[in-house]
Parts: structure tokens; C-alpha cells; sequence
């Protein structure tokens, strides 16, 4: 019976992670699809923020933000911790409200007329560069299982004389 080599099963296991990329950028892909059908089909409604969480933190990359928005039918919806890029969030600083677009019953309910589109762009990108991640990992992943399972573990080659 062959021995199969720690290398080769690391090899194996290191298919993981193309994978792992892939399934990212289906989920942004889907993120910004949403994002955007809502920007585009949502109803227009103005919001009130109720409450503007900015971290002056390096490490933290996302801000939060209450709004209370009411509907043209008189609905009025509250949406707590709404996640924005920090690089967003302090457009707001100061504001009493904003526009919004409302979507009820999708994935991506509430977009803040101002920042979608920024918002949009960034999940479209992040995604093909997780597409772009994983085509090159997996070039890589492949070529590694090749060579191993063509000529062996380099780890147990006798040396050229």
C-alpha cells in the first residue's frame, strides 16, 4: 500500500481555500445585487437618525446608525445598528435625517440614498477581487497537487549527485 505524503494531504486540504473565496464573492455579489435592487425599486422615504455610533478606533472598520423612517403610507419603520464603512459614517455627523430607500420583505431592506452607490461599488469590487483571489489560488493549488502527484514529494527525493 502507498504511503500518502503530509504534503500531498495539505495539498489536498489547501483546496479550501479558493473555495472559501469563491463562496465570498457569491455572498458580496449577492450583497450588491440586493443593495442595488433596493436603490433602484425601493421607495423613497426620508429618515431620522436617531442615533450616529462613529469609532475613532484604527481597528474598527464599521460605524453604526439608528434611523426611524417614515413611509409614504404612514408606516413607520426603526432600524437599530445599521453598519456603515467607516469612511462613510461621518457624512452623516451632524445630520437630523437623510434620504433613504425602503424595500420591505428584500434582503437589504433600508439604503441611504447618499451612500449606496459608494456602498454598491465597494461590494462589487471587494467581489471580483474574492473572484480574482480564488482563480489565482486555485491556479496555484492545482499546480502544487500536480507536481506532487507527477514527481513526489520533493521532502523524500534522493539528492542529485
Amino acid at each position: 500500500m502507498k504511503r500518502t505524503s503530509l504534503s500531498l494531504w495539505i495539498a489536498r486540504l489547501l483546496w479550501l481555500a479558493p473555495g472559501l473565496l469563491f463562496a465570498l464573492a457569491l455572498y458580496l455579489g449577492w450583497a450588491a445585487y440586493w443593495l442595488h435592487r433596493t436603490w433602484q425599486e425601493g421607495i423613497p422615504a426620508v429618515a431620522e437618525i436617531t442615533a450616529l455610533e462613529i469609532s475613532q478606533r484604527v481597528d474598527v472598520t464599521y460605524d453604526y446608525v439608528d434611523l426611524r423612517i417614515r413611509l409614504p403610507d404612514g408606516q413607520v419603520l426603526e432600524r437599530k445598528q445599521l453598519s456603515l464603512p467607516h469612511t462613510l459614517a461621518p457624512l452623516l455627523r451632524g445630520r437630523d435625517s437623510v434620504a433613504v430607500r425602503v424595500r420591505p420583505e428584500s434582503p437589504q431592506e433600508v439604503v441611504i440614498v447618499e451612500l449606496v452607490r459608494a456602498q454598491w461599488r465597494m461590494a462589487l469590487i471587494q467581489a471580483g477581487m474574492s473572484l480574482v483571489g480564488g482563480v489565482l489560488l486555485a491556479i496555484g493549488v492545482a499546480w502544487w497537487n500536480r507536481l506532487l502527484r507527477r514527481q513526489g514529494d520533493p521532502a523524500f527525493r534522493a539528492p542529485e549527485a
